[in-house]
């Protein structure tokens, strides 16, 4: 292992020790110390509130954000939902750690911040990762090569037999065959991509998009799909126009992931219903399908990238993870239940403009 990185590490490590202890001991009233604390400290280095505002930091975190308000909310500076994420388990298991990127960047320099909670505060400080790449991110990418191998292996093989094949019904059954695998083949680069995208931070501006139309233009997108394989797509949305802040490639990104992933499992004949209502400050949107369902066990495994519930239909097993990320990153929520009598609901819920 690369000593530098060890250092790092144990730097980060001794700092975030060094501040808790500190803050713990001494007289919360005495904000000198504190100050004296963060100063001596060799990284960036800060203190919140309970409710996650930046109550003090050291010169090594204003060089990295520049100068900042003391009543900022972290997760406002650093608009990574991993960091919202880390402040929600830090305050209920008392310590937490995650890799992150500083600002939506083409630059691979990630950024891991610790944190630690005390009674009333929490301490943290931020390291900067020696590489780009996580372990997590190393094996994530292997299996995208390898996924991504099967498709491109299995066309050059079928374009050897077409290449030899002299019966036309077999040759055209092989070009149907290729044209699959090519369609495939492009639904797991668009998934790789939004992933690699999300993960990297590189998103585009928020703006104010009208969800109603939005899936609207999604419906009429998958409606071909649905048509090839005989399911309904039908729509409840309200009459007046409903509003989210968001990123409105992502978002279309989500209610299409949500709807190809409910026609993967829908049988023939079958119905896809989308509704969309408004529940105070939030508006909540369900793509419901008469599958086969999920069973309650493998509901949280199925928000696992490359987990899939059943064999029955191809792809990567990125759909609802890729969806979850995308609902995290809107501060919203998704969660699953059963459509009776049999089926899955995905339910999204986002905050109105």
């Amino acid at each position: 292992m690369d000593i530098g990185i060890v250092i790092i590490a144990v730097v980060a490590i001794l700092a975030v020790v060094i501040l808790f202890r500190t803050v713990n001991v001494e007289d919360k009233s005495d904000e000198k110390s504190t100050s004296n604390v963060l100063e001596n400290l060799p990284v960036p280095s800060f203190v919140l509130d309970s409710d996650f505002r930046i109550v003090n930091y050291n010169k090594q975190f204003e060089s990295l954000v520049g100068n900042v308000p003391t009543d900022k909310f972290l997760y406002e500076l650093f608009k990574d939902h991993k960091v919202i994420d880390a402040l929600q388990e830090c305050r209920e298991n008392g310590t937490s750690s995650t890799p992150f990127y500083l600002k939506p960047s083409a630059e691979k320099r990630s950024y891991y911040l610790h944190l630690k909670r005390t009674d009333s505060e929490i301490t943290g400080v931020i390291e900067e990762c020696a590489h780009g790449s996580s372990k997590e991110d190393v094996e994530l990418y292997q299996k995208m090569l390898h996924e991504l191998k099967t498709p491109l292996s299995s066309i050059r093989l079928m374009l050897e037999l077409l290449e030899e094949e002299d019966d036309t019904e077999q040759r055209n059954d092989l070009i149907r065959r290729i044209i699959d695998e090519m369609d495939r083949l492009n639904q797991l680069t668009s998934d790789l991509a939004l992933l690699v995208k999300m993960d990297r931070g590189l998103v585009d501006r928020m703006d104010k998009v009208n969800l109603g139309s939005l899936i609207g233009e999604v419906i009429w997108q998958m409606n071909v799909l649905a048509d090839n394989k005989k399911v309904s797509i039908e729509a409840d949305l309200p009459a007046n126009d409903v509003f989210v802040v968001g990123s409105k490639s992502l978002l279309k990104s989500l209610f299409l992931n949500l709807l190809d992933n409910a026609l993967k499992y829908s049988p023939e004949k079958s119905k896809i219903t989308v509704t969309m209502a408004e529940q105070e400050e939030n508006v909540v949107i369900t793509v419901a399908d008469q599958g086969e369902g999920i069973p309650e066990d493998q509901q949280e495994k199925v928000f696992k990238d490359f987990y899939r519930a059943t064999n029955k239909a191809d792809g990567l097993g990125l759909g609802l993870g890729i969806a979850l990320e995308v609902v995290k990153f809107h501060d919203g929520r998704l969660w699953l239940e059963e459509n009776e009598p049999h089926g899955l609901k995905v339910n999204v819920a986002l905050k109105k403009a």
